[in-house]
């Protein structure tokens, strides 16, 4: 390794955890979330490697991370989905790059036609895909029941002008429990209901995400959107991701820089620190591997971290491994958030961009 860090994203096996998701989630489709930069692991790569496994789907979140993909390879046969928009937001390249567009209120939806009306006479106009949004529950986005009637008919008035083409109809469901969601999937399916009378195309249905995805098959409907499981990062307790058939593909590396003796230990220093986006919230409980080792993380400090070493002093340069697959007797993602109390993608998410990500693999 060159750099004194780097994360090491195996994009084999993210197209290991591709198939073994499209196959538990079938015959519904599966979506690849992207959005932070695909969880830190690097947009582009990731959706093109799903696109190179056959994903159909991929979530952008918003509308920059769409142009970006479809600028860097992503063909228009594979869907690219955008929803969070902020105010203004020009709806114009959207269209102009075939993105599907996400709409949650009848503003948005105003939006999007003035600007297809503005595109329309030019060369290559096709009008965009909506993806109208339900709020279910959640309150993240998405029209209420109550608005939901006047955002579908302006939706549908604006396809009899040939501006748009309404597609799906969609939402989040919080996955707080077995319950709620179950609630979430009935008002859901009446609003589908409500769509297709008010005569909106509803070619896909879709609200299920990693959790729900994966273990209730009633949810999965005709697609599934998952982030954090396409990186090997289970999203609920109990479970590891060899469990789930999955593998992480993220590997976080570093390198010894020095050792040094404190009374009755060895503490050696290691150089990724907080500046680098390892949590301060690891100390005293994560470890990191050394020589296939685990040795406990004392203190992050900015630019590097304390590890006790006590019994195996390093060499200077020797690898460090502070996450990845287990295969070099480090500790997963996963692992590090059920130690520190976080999310083993917010960790992943977390990572600099100062820290250089390596790509191998990507058949």
């Amino acid at each position: 390794m060159s750099a004194l860090v780097e994360a090491v994203v195996d994009l084999d096996a993210l197209g290991h955890n591709i198939d073994a998701l499209r196959a538990r989630v079938a015959p519904a489709e599966l979506m690849v979330v992207v959005k932070a930069d695909a969880y830190g692991h690097g947009r582009l790569p990731v959706a093109l490697q799903a696109a190179r496994r056959g994903i159909r789907w991929i979530g952008a979140l918003d509308l920059d991370t769409a142009l970006t993909l479809r600028a860097g390879g992503v063909g228009p046969d594979t869907g690219v989905l955008a929803w969070l928009y902020p105010p203004g937001e020009d709806f114009e390249r959207a269209i102009t790059a075939r993105v599907d567009l996400g709409v949650s209120s009848v503003s948005e939806m105003d939006a999007i036609a003035r600007a297809a009306a503005e595109a329309r006479d030019r060369p290559g106009f096709v009008a965009p895909r909506l993806h109208l949004k339900l709020d279910t529950g959640l309150h993240r986005n998405g029209a209420t029941a109550d608005d939901w009637p006047a955002l579908v008919a302006a939706a549908v008035a604006a396809e009899r002008r040939g501006l748009v083409r309404t597609h799906a109809v969609w939402t989040h469901i919080a996955e707080a429990s077995e319950e709620e969601d179950t609630l979430s999937l009935e008002r859901f399916l009446a609003g589908v209901a409500a769509a297709r009378a008010l005569g909106a195309t509803v070619a896909v249905r879709h609200l299920a995400a990693s959790s729900a995805g994966f273990r209730r098959e009633d949810v999965r409907l005709d697609l599934v959107r998952m982030g954090g499981h396409c990186w090997g990062i289970p999203s609920f307790d109990g479970v590891t991701p060899a469990q789930m058939g999955l593998v992480p593909v993220m590997t976080l590396r570093a390198q010894v820089l020095g050792v040094r003796r404190d009374r009755d230990r060895a503490l050696a220093f290691v150089s990724a620190g907080y500046g680098d986006g390892v949590p301060r919230s690891v100390a005293g409980k994560a470890s990191v591997a050394l020589g296939g080792t685990q040795h406990p993380i004392v203190a992050v400090e900015r630019d590097h971290l304390v590890v006790d070493v006590t019994g195996r002093e390093p060499e200077v340069g020797e690898a460090a491994v502070l996450f990845g697959t287990g295969a070099e007797g480090e500790q997963t993602v996963r692992e590090w958030g059920d130690l520190s109390g976080t999310l083993g993608d917010e960790i992943t998410t977390r990572i600099a961009s100062r820290v250089p990500r390596r790509y191998i693999g990507g058949s």
